[in-house]
């Protein structure tokens, strides 16, 4: 570059940072999904005539669980809300996997009243199912209350048997948001790396980052994955073919080996 072009550079830096920072991908990837969540939230209360419905999601890796979105005049409450691991009805349904009705939780010993204490709410009658993602437990659908006044009827085991394909759907958009999630952080971050240090290493950067963020594991390695094989197939087309063989023999092997087993990761 000669120092013609390096004043150049110069005197659009100002221009490059703008539009670099005019690029606003935050929220872009999470939000339709988290709207296509919503909608399918209202839908399941309906379903299952439920008064109040929420999806609560993994809160870090060790059980914990936090409300993604809720239908409740104290939703904004609930969205605060951490529920330690192995706590209340959700924590149990969280860790089992499986699918639970309480007729009144006051005679349920593992009921967690600390959100109705933060919120003014009172939860009488829960139905509460996993959001499960092949073998993976990823978050909790919960129903209380009926619409109305109390007393409540319970729910019915077939209203929990028609929450069920409500909660397959919402858990693949779920696995979606957290990798949006994710994805958005990542943008974020390499942008701020590019316009503010100078001759790093982005790839070793990245991959760094990556194994320092708060994420589900599965998508932390994906990213991760992606990383390594970016900066591989960059390096010429020797290693791209290289790259390309071991990935569909891995392909091969995995395949085999569920066709064996019978689990198709569905």
């Amino acid at each position: 570059m000669n120092d013609e072009d390096f004043g150049a550079e110069e005197t659009f830096a100002p221009e490059l940072r703008e539009a670099i920072n005019a690029v606003d991908l935050s929220n872009s990837l999470t939000t339709p999904l988290k709207a296509a969540i919503e909608n399918l939230l209202q839908l399941a209360a309906r379903a299952v005539n439920s008064q109040v419905a929420s999806v609560l999601v993994r809160d870090g890796n060790e059980g914990g669980l936090k409300f993604l979105t809720a239908i409740s005049e104290a939703k904004a409450e609930l969205l605060k809300l951490r529920i330690p691991p192995g706590k209340g009805i959700a924590g149990l349904v969280f860790s089992t996997g499986q699918p639970t009705c309480v007729a009144d939780v006051r005679g349920e010993g593992s009921f967690w009243s600390k959100a109705d204490e933060q919120t003014g709410f009172k939860t009488i009658t829960l139905l509460a199912t996993p959001l499960r993602l092949g073998h993976e437990t990823i978050g909790v659908l919960e129903f209380v209350n009926r619409p109305g006044e109390p007393p409540y009827p319970p729910f019915t085991p077939e209203e929990m048997d028609r929450a069920g394909p409500f909660a397959n759907t919402i858990a693949r958009l779920v696995d979606a948001h957290e990798m949006a999630e994710l994805v958005e952080s990542l943008f974020a971050h390499s942008i701020k790396v590019s316009m503010e240090k100078e001759g790093i290493d982005l790839d070793s950067d990245t991959r760094e980052w990556i194994k320092s963020v708060e994420a589900a594991p599965e998508h932390r390695d994906l990213l991760l994955l992606g990383a390594s094989l970016r900066d591989i197939v960059g390096r010429g087309d020797s290693e791209r073919e290289l790259c390309r063989d071991v990935l569909e023999a891995l392909l091969r092997f995995t395949e085999k080996r569920s066709a064996s087993t019978g689990y198709s990761g569905y």
